[in-house]
This record gives structure tokens, C-alpha cells and sequence, in this order.
């Protein structure tokens, strides 16, 4: 892919800290192996909202998706249906969501950025529910459009503006520029209709057309709007999961938005090991932000994480093998998932749980 899509997929906010931050949090967890034990076979199923998938991995959304590669949130919700994992389409997709349910019926979950205009947050929540989609994640860690170096160097927004640089990075890779020709240059498609100046940088029009913080009183409309699983993603503090369980909220996904939004977020492995037993016994607990390998899934389990995300890592494969690209991450973190288990001597991933940290997480 050209430098200023990879840019836009590898970079975070300021110093690129939180993100450093995010990776060696998974790696400081250490975990006990139990041997003397029969690992012939695992079993890597996990249950969501009622909802039985093969493995505890899923798709993080993530925004202009086919701007790293042609077709590539298509690809990636192909490969989920087929693997039968979690696929997070993006408000920010550019891929019509009504697409995407087709092409993912069984798995396909839609992550909303809260419009400012009440009567556009009630449009998309209803073609959401008229596609068909399992589960609302509603994203709350955006209050405010980030300002990311990568992007300001490289000038991007939408439409594309060809600036010398982006038509040599462009030309420079020809595969992509030629498939993205075809495939038609990317735009967001699920919220044209609500834009008023297409010239906006993407900062811009992120602030333009979302609220800036979700207040609770937004957070208990878009409960009575949804009948379905509704998951809370970006929270961090403890005040903010409880008020999220005083709404009605089924799950959570903690993250800092992939280290891209504030460079000063604490590691979202480290809000999951602070966070108070009472509350991960009231709601369905998942993780984002630094997963990169099934061990790192494990670990967030052990720590009370029912399911973890990644983002980058599909949007890599995609980048590097194409339509195959899905296929072979998932499979190679279903054989890190399964080698880890036998590892450690867990038989189900249901099963790990804080007894198998070297050093035990108090969550009382």
C-alpha cells in the first residue's frame, strides 16, 4: 500500500506513545504453564450476546478501509462469515453497510460514531437494523476530531486531493493504484448524504458530523432506538462503566482507540487489570487496542476479557496477500490461540481465567 494509506493505518496520536504503550502491556503479562496434562485437543469457541463463534478474535472497525486496499472491508467480512468470527463495519466504511450485511449475515456488527444531527443518529440506526446486523457498538473515545502527524504530513483527506506527493506514492505502487481505479477511489458511502463540504480534511469532517462527547442522555436514546446487544467501546474510567450499566449497555469493548486519539490514555490491558470484579460480572467484557497474536487474546482472557479485536493486523494481511489476506491472519491467530492453550494446559479458552497469571490480579 502507498505510505500515506499505511501511514494512516500504522499511526497514532502525537509520539505515537499510548500505542507503544498498548503493545507492551500485553507483553508485561506473564502467565504460569500447567503441564502433566492431556492438550491434545482445544476447544477455542467463546459465546457472545447468546451468539456461539469459533474463536475469541474479532474485526476492529476501522475507517476507510478500502483505502488500504481495493475491496478490502469486503474481503475481511468474507473471511469473518467464513471463520465465523465478529466483523465491526465502521461508520466511516466505504463499503455500503447494507453490503456489508449481506456479505457477513451471521457475524456483521456495526460501530457508530453518535451524529450531532439526532435525526441522522435515528436514519442509521434503523438501516442498521433493517440489514440486519447482530450488535450496536456505539464509539465514544472520539469527542473530537485527533490531529495525527502522519496525516497532516501527508495531507489527507477526502476526496483525495493529488498532491505531488500522494500521486508518487501512488504511482510508486501501481498494483494498488490500478485496483483502486477499478474499485472506484474511496469515500464514505454510509454518510454521504449528510455531508456538506466535501473538501474537508478527515479531522474535520469526523468533528463536523459527530458529537463532541456522548452524553448519557444520547447513550439511553440510542437504547430505546436498538433492541439488540448494545456495546460500549472506548470506555476507560470506572465511573464510566457503571453509568454504562445504569443505561442498559450489554457489553464493552475497552480501548484508546488504537493509541490514535489521546497520547496520555492509560494501556487498555491496564484498564482491563484495574477494573473492579462487580462490574466485569455485569457486563460482557472485550478488549482492543495492541492485540497482535492469539497469546495476546489469551493473556486478555486471563485478566477477564471475554473476546479481543484487532484492527491493524487485518488490514496488513489485506494489504499484503490481497483477498487472502483475511483468511490467513485469522488462521494464523487461531493456531496461536490453540498452541497457547496447549502451552499453558487449558483445555478450553473458556476456562483461562486469573488463576493462570504469574502474578495474581486482585479483583475484588
Amino acid at each position: 500500500m502507498p505510505n500515506f494509506a499505511f501511514d494512516y493505518l500504522e499511526g497514532g496520536i502525537d509520539d505515537e506513545a499510548s500505542k507503544r504503550r498498548n503493545r507492551q502491556a500485553f507483553q508485561d503479562v506473564h502467565l504460569t504453564p500447567r503441564y502433566l496434562r492431556d492438550v491434545s485437543t482445544v476447544d477455542t469457541r467463546v459465546t457472545l450476546f447468546g451468539a456461539g463463534y469459533a474463536l475469541p478474535l474479532g474485526v476492529s472497525p476501522v475507517g476507510l478501509g478500502n483505502m488500504m486496499w481495493p475491496g478490502a472491508e469486503a474481503a475481511l467480512a468474507r473471511a469473518a462469515q467464513s471463520a465465523r468470527i465478529p466483523y465491526v463495519l465502521s461508520t466511516f466504511s466505504t463499503t455500503l453497510l447494507e453490503d456489508i450485511a449481506q456479505l457477513a449475515p451471521d457475524v456483521c456488527w456495526f460501530q457508530l460514531y453518535v451524529p450531532r444531527d439526532e435525526q441522522v443518529m435515528e436514519d442509521l440506526i434503523a438501516r442498521v437494523k433493517r440489514a440486519g446486523f447482530r450488535a450496536l457498538v456505539v464509539t465514544v473515545d472520539v469527542p473530537v476530531g485527533a490531529k495525527r502527524n502522519r496525516e497532516l504530513k501527508n495531507g489527507l483527506k477526502l476526496p483525495f486531493t493529488m498532491t505531488p506527493r500522494i500521486v508518487w506514492q501512488s504511482l510508486t505502487h501501481p498494483t494498488w493504484a490500478l485496483r483502486t481505479l477499478t474499485h472506484g477511489t474511496p469515500d464514505f458511502v454510509n454518510v454521504t448524504s449528510y455531508r456538506t463540504d466535501p473538501s474537508q480534511g478527515l479531522s474535520d469532517f469526523v468533528t463536523s458530523m459527530t458529537r463532541p462527547g456522548v452524553p448519557l442522555d444520547h447513550l439511553q436514546r440510542i437504547r430505546t432506538l436498538w433492541d439488540g446487544p448494545l456495546i460500549i467501546k472506548g470506555l476507560q474510567a470506572e465511573e464510566n462503566f457503571r453509568a454504562a450499566i445504569d443505561c442498559g449497555v450489554d457489553g464493552v469493548i475497552i480501548s484508546n482507540h488504537g493509541g490514535r486519539q489521546l497520547d496520555a490514555a492509560p494501556a487498555t490491558l491496564e484498564t482491563l487489570r484495574q477494573l473492579p470484579g462487580d462490574i466485569t460480572d455485569r457486563l460482557t467484557v472485550m478488549i482492543d487496542s495492541g492485540v497482535r497474536t492469539g497469546l495476546d487474546i489469551v493473556r486478555a482472557k486471563a485478566l477477564g476479557a471475554h473476546a479481543a479485536f484487532s484492527g491493524r493486523s487485518f488490514f496488513y494481511g489485506v494489504g499484503a496477500l490481497g483477498e487472502a489476506g483475511g483468511k490467513q491472519v485469522i488462521e494464523i491467530t487461531r493456531d496461536e490461540i490453540t498452541r497457547s492453550l496447549q502451552q499453558l494446559g487449558c483445555q478450553r479458552f473458556e476456562d483461562m481465567d486469573a488463576s493462570w497469571l504469574a502474578e495474581p490480579c486482585d479483583k475484588d
